[in-house]
């Protein structure tokens, strides 16, 4: 059996969250006694190979800034086996983390009044003042209960004695929410049996007591808005951002989308300014307000603190508690829990010297092997050093780091180093091996002082047998078991029964940002399926086997280049058949290489549909971002590219299925809300656009119009098998023009197209007149302009009437263009107009 391997040794080194003296320790026994007694091994292989495939399925990511070679987006790593914490733990965690978020409560709402603890000695001014993460600006303000603090992390590690440990605090802007919430999801369903009768304790209700406190200090209670303030994309944690929004139900937001007016926040949304009442933030201190904090922040709101001095907002957490997570305030705690809860504290802090205090640091200094060199605070951009491990250094480097901390003592701190414990994971083939963990654990407030602990928390894992337990350098995660005595109760995240006065306040707005990124994703998806279907054409005409004649070959070049498929057309120094084969597949593929040119063409395309999709993660369902996702990197170069002479057909044939299947997503999958609608707002007007080039450029030179100009057009409208079906015959001027231009029910042909655009356009939130009237210039009621008709524009006709069909196809492409920047300028850019109405106050 893998339990019984080398590891069940034991020593005296760690402790073991396996074993002891070579025997499974009781919530161990227990786990592994409902797995199955033969196979086993292959039994959780096939386990943890459907766990990453789960995964990457669900596009669960986490960024990782340094790791060239897998890019600044990896899948989440989580190990099979869970971590398990039996009822006599966890009643001392449990008690010990909700007494120490009210001390630091209490020392948030001491410092930002009456600062009792400088003035009495209890802790000295330098670690508050000195530290960039007080805020003078937060001095004198009184939230509501006096709560500063509305969840608070601590990271806890665990020594060889069995003793627990509290390492670190994190207030500002903790992160794990949103993944332990996924990783107790994905195991519960790999070990069903042993989750429901080992007792495990269930999470939903954390959440909802969550959310619930913010609500109690709101003025609003129940009705109050709530939105979860992110960073944007390319944060580390964003999946986890969109995640955790999504599950609690609230609206995710950009600083971007927020705007202050008369000290209340607003979210901008296509219909208006929208109160919001409670914000969740994930952003920290420095960014939130470029007028009060750092002015160059692209990544806050203007005025955002005046409106969470006075009230207008409540803030989860305050802003002004960075100081409480130095680790030099972990030598002061045990007095300062005596002083504000006249209580020892039931879990101690590792113990810590701030180097500021001369006594300390000789101390200290002494025995530097044993410790931890850490700074004290942030530098002035905001960054902090990594952890300087004291018996990794040599003499040299010891003695650099002695005169460096006697230079600047206060800036440093140093800390035990405790031999963390090691939980088991499982690494596949029948392996087993401990590595190194540490725990972090929740507490959110009830609004009323008291504090209530996730039953479960993120426990983060070494990447190797020796390595640092950080998730930036190659560590995993496991799901936290917590076990109960007793059957535990079934909760949920839902209301018991909702009210009819509920429903409308639960519909999700559409913010200005959200409706501008679909606005782009459904134009983006329109321009890729165009694009897509003209190489798919210039695959065929190019690779026929006699050479095409030079009308048909300039209008395909012209088309591509309008595509960007390839140079542009110059009718002056026309490319040869190979030359323009030879541009085309230059232009195909996305270069990873560091020097390489950004994408272009059809892999440009996909992948700006990928970048603004990646803005919209918590509006597309797991199925569209998969396809997404997948679709961009099909056309990242392969080594064997260079040799190619020929355009793809296998790769272009499989963008193809992920863009049909991607505009089943959107045609199907999606809500009817506003955010749709734009979605279809810029298809349409993508659409229109390409049916008008298509034709503009098939009637802009003599002779184009012929067979293979006519079935090139056909193709593009993907009509080819309509037409064949309908006609019978070969491609003519005619019935081209009839599926093309005058067709009701054919979905490229322009007059449908202008007929979904009316129903679009007539549906789109607030006053449409301005764009009303400017699409009413070229469509009213589907008549056609004054002699374009089949009629009249059945051969020979008047070159005056060809000159009115390019007239009115060229107003067709101006007014669309002009319909996307109205639309822009007033849903997407909000904030800019001096007139805006504000909903539900």
């Amino acid at each position: 059996m893998p339990w019984q391997q080398s590891i069940l040794q034991g020593t005296s080194a760690y402790y073991s969250e396996l074993a002891v003296k070579g025997v499974l320790r009781p919530a161990w026994a227990d786990f592994v006694s409902r797995l199955p007694t033969t196979g086993l091994s292959d039994h959780l292989d096939s386990k943890l190979n459907a766990l990453a495939k789960q995964i990457r399925d669900n596009g669960i990511t986490y960024n990782v800034y340094a790791d060239h070679a897998q890019g600044t987006s990896r899948p989440w790593s989580l190990d099979l086996l869970p971590f398990i914490i039996d009822q006599a733990d966890w009643a001392v965690l449990q008690t010990g983390i909700a007494q120490r978020a009210r001390l630091l409560n209490a020392m948030m709402a001491d410092v930002y009044s009456k600062r009792e603890l400088l003035s009495k000695g209890l802790l000295p001014a330098d670690l508050v003042f000195g530290h960039s993460g007080y805020l003078p600006q937060m001095q004198g303000t009184e939230p509501p209960n006096k709560v500063w603090l509305h969840m608070v992390a601590f990271d806890l590690g665990r020594s060889p004695d069995g003793k627990w440990w509290v390492i670190t605090h994190r207030m500002q802007a903790p992160s794990g929410l949103g993944y332990a919430l996924e990783n107790r999801l994905s195991i519960s369903r790999s070990f069903t049996r042993g989750f429901r009768e080992m007792h495990i304790q269930h999470l939903a209700g954390f959440y909802r007591d969550y959310i619930d406190g913010i609500r109690r200090l709101s003025p609003k209670g129940e009705n109050a808005r709530i939105a979860l303030l992110t960073p944007g994309p390319y944060n580390e944690t964003y999946f986890e951002h969109t995640y955790l929004a999504r599950y609690l139900g609230i609206s995710l937001v950009e600083g971007s989308d927020l705007t202050v007016r008369n000290n209340n926040v607003f979210l901008k949304t296509v219909n208006g300014l929208e109160p919001i009442d409670g914000l969740i933030r994930r952003t920290d201190d420095q960014w939130l307000d470029p007028l009060e904090l750092r002015e160059d922040s692209q990544l806050g709101v203007p005025g955002l603190l005046q409106a969470i001095r006075t009230g207008g907002v409540v803030m989860a957490n305050m802003p002004g508690a960075g100081w409480l997570e130095s680790p030099a305030i972990h030598g002061f705690m045990p007095g300062l829990g005596q002083h504000y809860l006249q209580e020892d504290l039931l879990l101690p802090s590792v113990p810590s010297w701030w180097c500021g205090e001369s006594p300390a640091w000789a101390q200290a200094s002494e025995r530097l092997n044993n410790l931890v060199i850490k700074s004290t605070g942030p530098n002035r951009r905001g960054r902090t050093m990594d952890s300087i491990m004291g018996s990794e250094l040599d003499e040299i480097e010891k003695r650099a780091w002695l005169s460096k901390i006697s230079q600047r003592p206060s800036q440093y701190t140093l800390q035990e180093l405790i031999p963390l414990s090691r939980v088991p994971i499982w690494t596949g083939a029948g392996g087993i091996e401990e590595r190194a963990m540490m725990l972090r654990l929740f507490a959110v407030t009830d609004g009323q002082g008291n504090y209530t602990v996730m039953p479960g928390g993120l426990t983060r894992v070494a990447g190797d047998q020796h390595g640092i337990v950080s998730m930036q350098k190659g560590g995993t995660s496991l799901d936290t078991w917590v076990r109960s005595g007793e059957p535990v109760e079934r909760t949920t995240n839902l209301k018991e029964k909702l009210q009819a006065k509920d429903l409308q306040a639960l519909r999700r707005p559409v913010s200005s940002r959200a409706a501008e990124h679909l606005f782009w994703l459904g134009r983006y998806t329109e321009r890729a399926s165009f694009s897509l279907r003209l190489l798919l054409r210039a695959q065929l005409l190019l690779n026929e086997e006699e050479y095409l004649d030079t009308t048909t070959l300039g209008l395909l070049h012209e088309l591509c280049g309008k595509q960007g498929l390839s140079t542009e057309f110059d009718p002056a120094e026309p490319l040869t058949q190979d030359e323009l084969e030879a541009n085309i597949l230059e232009r195909l593929w996305y270069k990873t290489g560091l020097d390489e040119p950004a994408a272009v063409g059809l892999a440009g395309q996909l992948n700006g549909l990928a970048n603004v999709a990646g803005q919209l993660r918590e509006r597309l369902s797991s199925g569209h971002w998969r396809l997404l996702n997948d679709c961009a990197k099909v056309l990242i170069e392969p080594e064997w590219v260079r040799f190619q002479r020929s355009l793809p057909t296998a790769s272009l044939e499989q963008v193809q299925l992920y863009l049909l299947a991607m505009h089943g997503e959107q045609s199907d999958h999606m809500t009817r809300d506003n955010g749709w609608r734009f979605l279809q707002l810029g298809r349409q007007l993508e659409r229109l656009c390409g049916a008008c080039d298509c034709l503009l450029s098939l009637t802009s030179m003599p002779g184009r119009a012929g067979e293979h100009g006519l079935a090139l057009a056909i193709a593009l409208a993907d009509s080819t098998i309509t037409y064949r079906s309908r006609y019978q015959h070969r491609f003519e001027w005619l019935p081209t023009l009839d599926l093309l231009i005058f067709d009701e029910d054919a979905p490229y042909a322009i007059r449908r197209i202008l007929y979904k655009l009316d129903i679009v356009i007539d549906r789109l939130p607030g006053d449409t007149s301005q764009i009303r009237q400017l699409f009413n210039s070229v469509y009213r009621n589907g008549d056609m302009p004054d002699g374009l008709s089949l009629e009249g524009l059945q051969p020979p006709f008047p070159a005056d009437t060809g000159r009115k069909l390019r007239v009115w196809l060229q107003e067709l492409l101006d007014t669309a263009y002009k319909v996307s920047d109205l639309v822009g300028a007033q849903y997407f850019r909000l904030a800019e107009l001096p007139d805006q109405v504000i909903q539900g106050r």
